[in-house]
């Protein structure tokens, strides 16, 4: 796996033989509302560089801080499709139960199909389905 982007947010690492592009989640909160334009901008173009349909994504949040206020709802459901948007798959790692509920509501009102799963192998299986191995 080759590590393609970092910042105190994320790390993106790309794996050619998987095809499998992997987001991680730092544990840094957001500090503030006006900066989540810029952080996910420099996401977004470091993942448009990867060329995102030949990938699936894994999206992995076990790190992140728990947040759900409603302004922090709003602008996450605005920016998330820069996160996984136009990837052949969206596979999200939570840490837990609670981090699933909140994610499948994010499906749910995104109208985007993914798989959540607190089991990494669960994931990457259904992330590699079908995928045929660079030559």
């Amino acid at each position: 796996m080759k590590q393609v982007f970092q910042d105190e947010y994320f790390t993106v690492f790309v794996d050619e033989r998987m095809r499998i592009v992997r987001t991680v989640r730092s544990e840094k909160p957001f500090d503030s509302f006006e900066e989540l334009d810029g952080i996910f901008a420099r996401l977004a173009a470091a993942l448009d560089a990867v060329g995102r349909s030949r990938y699936g994504i894994l999206a992995d949040l076990r790190a992140t801080p728990g947040r759900n206020d409603p302004q922090f709802e709003a602008a996450l459901e605005r920016l998330r499709p820069l996160w996984t948007g136009g990837f052949r798959r969206i596979g999200v790692l939570v840490r837990s139960s609670v981090g699933l509920l909140q994610i499948q509501r994010h499906a749910r009102r995104d109208g985007v199909e993914r798989m959540i799963s607190k089991d990494e192998g669960e994931l990457l299986e259904y992330l590699t389905r079908d995928v045929q191995a660079p030559r």
